[in-house]
């Protein structure tokens, strides 16, 4: 095998090794690509927090550092049926510390929890998912039936 043949077998290899990078890179590329598409699509709250709410069996609310806790069934149908009243989508635009003293309600379900909190400057429109801010969209967030709600707990 004369020089010339060896250096074209290395050339050959070499092209083989930087397609097989390109490939893996494009892959990973597209994977990501698809990852982010799948969470910052238009989303009902029971993807949100990722489990049916028709399951859960008592539901947590705090406001003020106070907290009254639910296991009416019908309660927390009425609550969880308000909350799929609208439709969500992951901010990724809101930075920074979020205040969500305004209302904070945690969902608990045999062998999940979550919970999703109302930010006091922005309760119209943002919502905390299990940490991760929410717009919500078309339709802005009732502020009256939250206090109704509250006080309607015993």
């Amino acid at each position: 095998m004369d020089k010339n043949e060896k250096m074209e077998r290395d050339d050959n290899k070499m092209d083989k090794k930087v397609k097989v990078i390109i490939l893996v890179v494009i892959i990973c590329s597209a994977a990501i690509l698809a990852k982010n598409l799948y969470e910052y699509r238009v989303k009902t709250i029971d993807e949100a927090i990722g489990f049916n709410l028709d399951n859960v069996y008592k539901v947590e609310i705090l406001r003020n550092e106070q907290s009254k806790i639910t296991e009416d069934k019908g309660k927390i149908k009425e609550l969880t049926g308000w909350l799929r009243g609208y439709k969500y989508k992951m901010s990724s635009t809101v930075k920074g510390r979020i205040d969500f003293s305004y209302y904070a309600i945690n969902f608990y379900c045999h062998g999940e929890n979550g919970f999703v909190a109302f930010d006091k400057d922005n309760k119209k429109s943002i919502i905390i998912v299990n940490g991760y801010t929410y717009n919500i969209l078309a339709n802005f967030i009732e502020q009256n039936y939250l206090e109704l709600f509250w006080q309607s707990i015993r």
